[in-house]
């Protein structure tokens, strides 16, 4: 009892000061959004620089080499310990990712998820121990990319100091946000594509009061990714179309573009499934697709990374187009066999690479049938880029921003727009997923399984018990207490014979009080809606559309009383869950 005594103190205490601290720094809401969204784009850049470098020092305990990529090094490595290495790696790799969910039955969610489906909290000790084995399959070469793993770690440090403020959840959310479009800015120092990332990807939408701490976020990012090192374009084109041929060339490479994203990510899910299937102990699955990595890497070194180092051999013409066909198809079963098998990472920089050297590869054939100028293969394979990602990703603006910011060629522009606009318009007619989750206007036919299942189900059937409750003379020192137990969270009110009433709402910590406030029944909010147990989950979905609490209170349809609470987090979950589902259903079935 003293230690919890103690503890409520402790963070009373902390959210006094901070209070205090605003209200003489003359702190409103907006100019806090600014100051928070600030501060997690310096937090995202630290820990994606830090993971970054945490990558390097792996790779030179692995390989006793301190300059040049994971390819130079793999390329200077003895045969035997070349072949060994991302096996061995593996390992340690497997062992953290069980160890992060060793005490607990669930996954632990994306920053993604955390952002559209969840309050915004990203376990902190899960997060780092995936992070670190990420570096560790990184830094002994594994074919993957690198930035997933360091977007999420970003996100997660903006979970963690957001959650130390005392954020509301949807504050928290957007701070998850900022953290991810920080560590995107970080990695590839594109600070516009990363805010459309998000907005595009992880929110859905585009709006000002998303896009602009998104902004700052990323601006501060890209301030500390610049002091730290690297400026200039990433993969520089030296030259752009004019033909018209050419620009015929674009549209032809985005239409033959769509179906190779297609088929892009069906390989990477397929793999997947087919990885889960043969129930093997993850280790053993994840050694034995780094063994696989290190033989083939015993003849082609450039196996082996996010396919960062193949780019740039790319854009120094280092690569004739037999080999960059071979290293092609090479990167692409690898990544795919390393992902399916449950490595930490992600295909975001494979998927680039993939789509640049396809580019590469018709710009040559078109100088072969004379459509496109000599020499301008190179920008067909940034025009590819562009196309591919923006099929596999199902992120056109995103795609297209990224590859003018990578190249810092303004004339690239329309032609990208040509490619970009041919194959998102072929993609759209296209079967299959995207590399993230699909959106719920997506889902299928109303009358799927998913939308039967849906409106059968019931609030009473996800309804939770309440952690906390309040009745009408319940004094204000107790309310707040319960408050500070459960951040976020609103206290609902009920009156004698246990119906509610209404809410507490949180921002009642921040106000100042009435004068004539003593008991519960003076701050209660009675416009926010009760659900009922018999209502589904549609009607529900609808009510939390309207409102922007966290959770909202469940009545018995019979009685009337209180009996607990729904959480828009569970709602959410539940329907996504039922909409993977689906998914897996209908392409088990080939749709």
């Amino acid at each position: 009892m003293t230690s919890s005594s103690g503890s409520f103190q402790r963070h009373y205490a902390r959210l006094q000061r901070l209070l205090r601290l605003m209200r003489r720094l003359r702190i409103g809401e907006w100019q806090a959004v600014v100051v928070q969204a600030l501060l997690m784009g310096l937090a995202g850049a630290a820990a994606a620089l830090l993971f970054d470098e945490a990558t390097r020092w792996v790779r030179y305990l692995f390989t006793g080499l301190r300059h040049g990529g994971i390819v130079a090094c793999f390329a200077e490595l003895p045969p035997l310990w070349r072949i060994l290495l991302p096996a061995l790696g593996a390992l340690p790799a497997a062992a953290l990712v069980l160890l992060a969910g060793r005490r607990t039955t669930k996954p632990p969610p994306e920053y993604m998820e955390a952002f559209s489906l969840g309050d915004g909290r990203l376990p902190l000790r899960q997060g780092l121990l995936r992070s670190c084995s990420a570096v560790l399959s990184l830094g002994s070469g594994a074919a993957i990319g690198k930035e997933g793993a360091l977007i999420q770690i970003a996100a997660v440090a903006a979970s963690a100091i957001g959650r130390w403020l005392y954020v509301s959840p949807a504050r928290l959310r957007l701070m998850v946000g900022c953290g991810a479009a920080a560590g995107m800015t970080a990695a590839f120092h594109t600070p516009l594509a990363a805010c459309l990332f998000v907005c595009e990807v992880v929110v859905g939408t585009f709006s000002i009061g998303t896009l602009a701490p998104l902004l700052l976020a990323s601006c501060s990012a890209y301030a500390l990714a610049e002091i730290a090192g690297g400026s200039g374009a990433l993969f520089a084109c030296p030259a752009a179309f004019g033909a018209p041929a050419e620009l015929a060339a674009c549209i032809a490479l985005g239409l033959l573009a769509a179906p190779a994203g297609k088929l892009w990510v069906f390989w990477l899910g397929f793999m997947r499934r087919i990885s889960g299937r043969k129930r093997l102990p993850l280790a053993l699955r994840m050694s034995l697709a780094g063994l696989l990595v290190g033989i083939i890497a015993l003849y082609e070194p450039a196996v082996t990374g996010n396919g960062y180092e193949a780019l740039l051999s790319l854009r120094d013409g280092a690569l004739t187009p037999a080999h960059a066909a071979s290293l092609l198809g090479l990167k692409a079963f690898l990544v795919a066999l390393v992902f399916g098998a449950g490595t930490m990472g992600g295909v975001l920089t494979p998927t680039l690479m993939i789509g640049a050297f396809l580019g590469y590869l018709i710009g040559c054939g078109g100088e072969a049938v004379g459509l496109v100028q000599p020499g301008h293969a190179l920008a067909c394979a940034f025009v590819g880029m562009a196309a591919f990602f923006a099929v596999a990703g199902r992120t056109p603006v995103t795609a297209l921003l990224l590859v003018i910011e990578f190249s810092l060629s303004a004339p690239l522009l329309f032609p990208l727009m040509l490619a970009v606009g041919a194959a998102y318009a072929l993609g759209r007619l296209l079967p299959g997923p995207s590399l993230y989750d699909p959106e719920p206007g997506q889902r299928g036919a109303s009358d799927s399984p998913f939308d039967q299942t849906l409106r059968e189900m019931r609030v009473g059937h996800l309804c939770r018990p309440l952690p906390l409750r309040a009745g009408e003379q319940t004094a204000l020192d107790r309310v707040m207490r319960l408050m500070l137990r459960h951040p976020g969270a609103n206290v609902p009110v009920q009156d004698a014979q246990g119906h509610c009433v209404g809410v507490v709402r949180r921002t009642a910590l921040l106000e100042p009080l009435p004068k004539d406030a003593r008991v519960a029944r003076d701050l209660v909010d009675r416009s926010v809606p009760v659900l009922c147990a018999s209502q589904s989950l549609p009607e529900a979905l609808e009510i939390f559309r309207r409102t922007d609490c966290r959770s909202l209170p469940v009545s018995d349809p019979a009685s009337g009383r209180l009996m607990g609470s729904l959480s828009r987090y569970e709602l959410y979950q539940t329907i996504a869950l039922l909409m993977r589902r689906e998914l897996a259903r209908a392409q088990e079935h080939g749709r």
